[in-house]
């Protein structure tokens, strides 16, 4: 049976838990003070070093562990308080003012915690382990701030729509690169193809042509197709997966076909925007059968990436496969003498529509350096 952890209890019963866990500080609020969202980005990491929570290292003078310290999983977060999958059950415990403060970047859903006891009523978490992985994108309001949405992750689930809002060839470059990143592997569903009629179905082979060619695994499916769904339950098993993608395109819908008793809220899909209203707020974690969780995140308006514009062709590997042999090392692959990458894209053996979409993602990454 599939379970949910992080099931949050209303706003005001929220705020009622954290003037409780407030009064059994005796007065110590150290722990509760400044719970502010703010975060700060770490130093990018590179294509095989993927970033770890920089959070909570514990140095020499490190305190010993209090008494009935455990481990345990983060399943769902509220502002200065997050909930704690410990065997099945869920603790709600307070974040330290240090893990707090930093909350959006240093602490996610996924990630593995130390707590203990506060007193007889009261949790707090101790430490948050380095990370093996993780979901993150630059703040859309801010780019200098990050968060992260998923930690600990094996598959990033990208889930677009052959209908409102249909699919984004630039989304699934954007995922590729964050997945690389990040340290985790990508998987591209495609959703509602019973809607398409055979031209419908071949134009959508057609754009997803390039990344095939790259070994992309994407499945086209439904949630009403038994056969599909079981095709990515067993793509999933005994691992952890996180849904990603546009709100509207189905991510809620596609976990309650995997899991039909979880009680998830199914939203529509705006007109104004094209795009689904966001059903699910904030991230939480289920578990399913045979070992899988799956972490779904809010719908994405936008992901922004955070990569110097000089090592952008390594996040393409197939321009990466000709870059190495351009006259200049420097190459952006634009208008230089002697590119082997301009060359391969007027010899057609790469291709023009991944081509063009590093040009449109190194511009945006010059823009945003430059607005910087």
């Amino acid at each position: 049976m599939a379970k949910r952890y992080g099931k949050k209890p209303p706003r005001t019963r929220g705020r009622q838990l954290t003037r409780q866990i407030r009064d059994h500080f005796d007065g110590d609020e150290d722990d509760l003070d400044d719970l502010v969202e703010t975060w700060i980005e770490p130093p990018p990491p590179t294509k095989s070093a993927p970033a770890s929570a920089p959070a909570d290292e514990a140095g020499d003078d490190a305190q010993p562990e209090p008494p009935g310290t455990r481990d345990g999983i983060v399943v769902g977060l509220e502002s200065g308080l997050c909930w704690v999958d410990d065997d099945g059950e869920s603790i709600l415990c307070v974040l330290p003012s240090r893990i707090a403060q930093n909350q959006r970047a240093s602490i996610a859903v996924g990630d593995e915690v130390r707590y203990a006891p506060h007193d007889t009523e009261t949790f707090r978490v101790l430490s948050v382990a380095p990370r093996r992985s993780e979901l993150s994108r630059p703040d859309p309001h801010n780019p200098r701030e990050r968060r992260v949405l998923a930690a600990n992750i094996d598959i990033i689930v990208h889930i677009g729509s052959v209908v409102v809002p249909p699919v984004r060839p630039a989304l699934i470059d954007r995922f590729l690169i964050i997945a690389a990143r990040g340290g985790a592997s990508l998987l591209v569903w495609i959703n509602k193809v019973d809607l398409l009629d055979t031209e419908g179905r071949n134009e959508l082979e057609s754009v997803l042509a390039p990344y095939r060619a790259l070994d992309v695994p994407i499945l086209l499916g439904s949630t009403l197709d038994a056969t599909t769904i079981e095709t990515l339950r067993q793509r999933l098993a005994g691992k952890t997966a996180v849904f990603a993608g546009h709100s509207g395109v189905g991510k809620s819908s596609l976990l309650r076909a995997l899991a039909p008793n979880l009680d998830i809220a199914i939203g529509a899909v705006s007109t104004a925007w094209g795009k689904g209203r966001h059903t699910t707020t904030s991230s939480s974690l289920y578990r399913l059968a045979d070992d899988t969780k799956v972490i779904d995140t809010p719908g994405i308006r936008e992901l922004g990436i955070d990569v110097d514009p000089a090592a952008l062709d390594m996040y393409f590997d197939d321009i990466a496969a000709f870059a190495t042999r351009c006259r200049f090392r420097d190459c952006r692959h634009i208008d230089e003498p002697g590119c082997a990458v301009l060359e391969a894209v007027a010899n057609g053996e790469l291709s023009q529509a991944r081509y063009d979409a590093y040009l449109r993602i190194r511009a945006s990454l010059e823009t945003a350096e430059g607005s910087s």
